[in-house]
């Protein structure tokens, strides 16, 4: 009677698929291990972006000065305009020029003096018939650059650009998007109210805000115009007008008046006119290298660069033009004036349609108190996070790790029938 021959001494039939396998998981092995090693080996990219509509980069300017002044509205006429409170540049007067603007000093903070040589201004808040007063840090504005729900890449803001925001005429609310009023948590941020168009009477505890946005799509060619706010636009559902194709960052700013705290609404009004007519101007005369630097590395880099100081842009500041800045196809002073399609003169609504503009103007590192980083002690705003961060494989090589892995895998597994 025949035996069976023990296991060990059994020849695999011809023919038989067992005596290929091994080779064939050398190969899947081999696969698996290049695939692993190119994933390692693929750079590491920064972890630090943010979603786009958070792209920011903000600056804090305490007042300079008042002055019954608006070089853009009357220039060369003293005394014309309501009283004016202005941060930024301290020259700023009736007969303001872009070149006195960057040879003067300036009030924003953190080093940003040296270069924002910009004009900000709003009208005086008075309570009663006395402007409201404060120490510099009592009233100061922040100011934001950022990118909202635009697409990217946004262009620098032209040197030399003047332009409003808000009706100093209105006797009816304006929309919210573009001016509002509410209650901030003292001493360090945080709101504590809804907005409004009127001015509230702020709880205990609270101090008085204002916010403006103002239009961020230029024609590419004018850098002023006669009514100030026709050479710009407001995006609508997200896209700038065909007749001011040059999108530029979104700039808003925030005014604080810290001394006022539970005073009566019905005591405030602002020096141009009840309630309702809150406004600002802006005269642009930051370094165009410096801008060049934080539109390229904080919006269309998508970081959030909140209260960014001096000492964290990595770019010199370079010269200040001479003259009052004139639109050319570079990059980074004038925008890029060839992309204009219209005349500056086609009329363009002055207020956003767009209702996520209002609340992405909350999202993006706007908003002092409500997701507010480490603060600097005085505003709860959230500071700067553009330095070291953690590091990880981008998406590709990731795929390409989880592959290799799964190969070896498969490579190492043996069929059942051959661990008898």
């Amino acid at each position: 009677m025949l035996r069976p021959s023990p296991r060990h001494l059994r020849v695999p039939a011809l023919g038989s698929p067992r005596a290929p396998r091994s080779s064939r998981r050398r190969v899947l092995g081999a696969l698996g291990l290049a695939l692993v090693l190119g994933a390692v080996g693929l750079p590491l990219e920064r972890a630090d972006a943010v979603p786009q509509n958070q792209a920011v980069w903000s600056v804090k300017c305490n007042i300079s000065h008042s002055a019954a002044d608006d070089p853009i509205v009357f220039p060369g006429q003293p005394g014309r305009s309501h009283l004016h409170d202005f941060f930024g540049s301290s020259s700023v007067d009736a007969d303001t020029t872009t070149r006195s603007l960057v040879n003067a000093a300036s009030s924003c903070l953190n080093g940003m003096n040296e270069v924002d040589k910009a004009g900000y201004w709003t009208p005086a808040l008075m309570d009663g018939a006395r402007a409201v007063r404060g120490s510099p840090d009592d009233h100061r504005i922040d100011a934001y650059y950022s990118v909202l729900h635009k697409s990217v890449p946004v262009r620098p803001i032209p040197f030399g650009l003047r332009m409003v925001a808000g009706d100093a005429k209105a006797t009816r609310p304006q929309s919210l998007m573009v001016t509002s009023f509410d209650c901030v948590r003292f001493p360090n941020g945080g709101e504590v109210t809804a907005r409004n168009s009127a001015i509230p009477t702020c709880p205990a505890g609270s101090y008085l805000s204002a916010r403006v946005m103002f239009p961020s799509c230029w024609d590419g060619r004018n850098l002023d115009s006669p009514d100030h706010k026709s050479h710009m636009a407001y995006p609508t559902r997200e896209r700038c007008p065909v007749s001011h194709p040059v999108s530029l960052p979104v700039l808003s700013i925030r005014a604080r008046w810290k001394t006022i705290r539970s005073t009566p609404s019905s005591r405030l009004s602002l020096a141009s006119g009840g309630q309702f007519s809150m406004h600002a101007d802006f005269w642009n005369g930051w370094s165009p290298s410096i801008m060049d630097w934080l539109v390229a590395n904080c919006l269309n880099g998508t970081r959030n660069c909140a209260n960014i100081s001096r000492s964290q842009v990595r770019a010199p500041t370079g010269s200040f033009p001479s003259g009052d800045g004139q639109p050319s196809g570079s990059g980074g002073t004038g925008g890029d004036a060839r992309v204009a399609t219209q005349p500056a003169t086609v009329p363009a609504t002055q207020r956003p349609r767009d209702q996520d503009q209002a609340s992405a103007f909350d999202s993006a590192a706007v908003d002092s108190g409500s997701s507010a980083q480490a603060g600097d002690g005085t505003s709860g705003d959230s500071l700067a996070v553009t330095g070291p961060s953690a590091t990880r494989l981008p998406l590709g090589a990731g795929l390409l790790l989880a592959v290799g892995i799964a190969i070896l895998a498969a490579a190492r597994r043996r069929p059942r029938h051959a661990r008898r």
